[in-house]
């Protein structure tokens, strides 16, 4: 016994090791890691563009100030482009960080226990932690959630179990920074100023700690927040997604999760600045003001009916303890299906916010330590519950969970019978009250959408089979949901690389009467139909489209090139004159005026369509170009 005890801080650090290296070897094989899509292909982009010399962004921060730099920094940063899969070997040096923040909650959340468990329970915190599966995925992904978690953890457990000797307002100053840096990589962190001036405020000299504490947050985030003003124009806060954010989670379309909106393209345009372009038929300048947009939407919604802002916001908070694993960027169960390995980490989340609400309603005003942890969680699930919830935002909160649950029945442990059947009748009424009631048809959505997801994936990985895959999970997608919008869009594309046209326009069709986005499947349909030549049969739906929906780039340009094609030059010329006019900035308008009313003999027109487009488009080849042919022909 004695020998175990001193060779397990050993084994264990060696089994972990060796977990994570199969785990790895495992998910290395998968698409999943292979094809990283939406936030994931952001951040590598904005690491790869950071080791390559670009070190100060053009534009303020759309997302994360701090991750891409901690991509470049490990090595990690790798150029994503759209239908392309990622380049080289894995990202292992943010792998590598990443795992090592999860081996620093695990310890501190064991050295917790220690602190405030009996000795028998003391691992329980730390084992809780291990065996939630998400907690090991967002490890190996390329997101921010576990480095964000870590930050929390020893923020968290640097406020609340201060060793002796330790100079105090040293400690207030690392609190801060840790502060600072959760904030650059999720904004709603600077709230954890709340926890952590309660506890340096309970102590000798309280004031000059918390001074010290907000001080040295304020000054990490300076530099981020003045690059961002310098760069915008005016005040900016660490980063510009704030406002869509909060629409996402109170706009008209809201239910609580992340929604996307018909015509929106997160993944080439995360600030959603072409989208409001389009939207409100008129050029929207940059990030920035897309913020500011948003920001106004969203407060125009919250403030025209506040009863249901209200209600929304207390439906995200129940949302923080549902048992049910949120995706969104990544399809959770798909990663078992490819890891077997994860299938032993068994810890449901519901389960864990269960015991952990039970724990803080037992112990948190009965341990000033407990408390603390037990207001951090408050105050994180409060500040994110005014945009939304995915599982991957709700991973800070599973080592304060851990730890509540375990401090919970440490207290059970030594208290009267009475307060036994109190703690019990709690868990049964935790577990009762985050059961998913009400979101069977929702659950149905998301797991149909997982599927989307990892077919999106089988698309771009373009090996032998994959199209094949990809085709399996659009179609078990439909067969599931058949409102089911990006499932038809992305089974169309399939079979069109296949050469399937005839099924593909079949598949669309169909689409654009049982989809619930029916405009999105509509385009596709038209495309496909101008892509074989069929005019006659085109025409009329574009004819629909342009004249039903907002003004769409690439329609109004497919538009013009058909008119002309059909010989009808001026409703070309007035199609093109639209596009330029909804998007200045689109150099497909002015070339489809110029080469029109070059086709009519209107040479001096042309001539100043082409330099008013360069104006606009400083320095584009193809207006170049036709610029130069016509300045050089008689």
């Amino acid at each position: 016994m004695r020998r175990w005890r001193r060779a397990w801080p050993w084994l264990l650090p060696v089994a972990a090791a060796v977990g994570w290296a199969v785990l790895w070897a495992q998910l290395d094989r998968s698409v999943l890691t292979r094809v990283p899509v939406m936030d994931e292909a952001y951040y590598l982009r904005e690491g790869a563009a950071i080791e390559a010399g670009h070190l100060l962004p053009d534009q303020p921060f759309v997302m994360s100030p701090l991750y891409p730099y901690m991509l470049a920094a490990t090595g990690s940063g790798r150029e994503v482009a759209l239908g392309v899969p990622r380049g080289g070997p894995p990202p292992y040096g943010i792998r590598i960080l990443q795992v090592l923040a999860w081996g620093l909650v695990v310890f501190l959340l064991w050295r917790a226990g220690r602190r405030l468990l009996p000795s028998r329970l003391a691992w329980l915190p730390a084992a809780l932690f291990v065996l939630y599966r998400p907690a090991a995925i967002y490890v190996t992904t390329t997101l921010l959630e576990m480095l964000l978690t870590c930050t929390v953890t020893v923020f968290l457990y640097l406020i609340t179990f201060r060793r002796e000797g330790h100079h105090p307002l040293g400690e207030a100053v690392v609190a801060g920074i840790l502060v600072g840096l959760a904030t650059l990589l999720r904004g709603h962190a600077v709230l954890l100023l709340v926890p952590g001036a309660l506890a340096l405020g309970l102590r000798p000299g309280g004031r000059r700690r918390i001074a010290g504490m907000v001080l040295a947050t304020a000054l990490v985030l300076a530099p981020v927040v003045l690059l961002n003003s310098l760069l915008a124009g005016r005040l900016v806060g660490t980063s510009c997604n704030g406002g869509l954010n909060l629409y996402i989670g109170n706009g008209p379309e809201a239910d609580g999760f992340y929604v996307t909106f018909a015509g929106a393209n997160p993944e080439a345009d995360p600030a959603g600045v072409v989208f409001l372009s389009q939207r409100l038929d008129r050029t929207v300048a940059d990030e920035v003001e897309a913020d500011r947009i948003w920001a106004r939407f969203a407060w125009d919604a919250i403030r025209g009916d506040p009863g249901r802002a209200l209600r929304l916001w207390l439906r995200k908070v129940w949302l923080h303890g549902v048992n049910w694993e949120i995706s969104q960027v990544t399809p959770l169960p798909a990663w078992s299906r490819d890891a077997p390995l994860l299938r032993l980490l068994v810890v449901p989340y519901g389960l864990l916010a269960a015991a952990g609400l039970a724990g803080l309603l037992l112990t948190c005003c009965r341990d000033r330590r407990v408390g603390i942890w037990a207001l951090a969680l408050v105050v994180l699930v409060a500040s994110q519950s005014v945009f939304f919830v995915v599982t991957r935002y709700r991973q800070v909160l599973v080592p304060l969970l851990c730890l509540l649950a375990a401090a919970g029945l440490g207290a059970v442990l030594r208290a009267s019978w009475r307060r036994r059947v109190l703690a019990v009748i709690l868990l049964v009424a935790g577990l009762v009250a985050f059961q998913p009631w009400g979101l069977a048809s929702l659950q149905t959505r998301w797991k149909s959408l997982g599927d989307c997801n990892e077919g999106i994936r089988w698309e771009w990985l373009d090996e032998t089979g994959s199209l094949g895959r990809a085709e399996a999970l659009y179609r078990d997608a439909l067969v599931v949901d058949p409102g089911l919008w990006v499932a038809y869009r992305g089974l169309a594309r399939v079979l069109v690389r296949e050469e399937r046209r005839a099924e593909a326009e079949q598949v669309l069709s169909e689409g654009v009467l049982r989809a619930e986005r029916s405009a999105a499947v509509e385009k596709d349909l038209i495309f496909l139909l101008l892509e074989e030549g069929r005019l006659t049969e085109a025409l009329p739906r574009l004819d629909a489209y342009v004249r039903n929906h907002p003004p769409d780039a690439d329609m109004l340009h497919d538009y013009s090139v058909a008119l002309a094609r059909t010989g009808r030059l001026d409703a070309a010329l007035a199609a093109a004159r639209r596009l330029t006019g909804a998007f200045p900035d689109d150099e497909r308008g002015y070339i489809d005026q110029g080469v029109l009313l070059m086709r009519a003999g209107r040479r001096d027109e042309a001539l100043a369509v082409f330099r008013s487009g360069l104006g606009h488009c400083p320095d584009n080849p193809a207006l170049l170009r036709n610029l130069e042919l016509l300045e050089g022909s008689p």
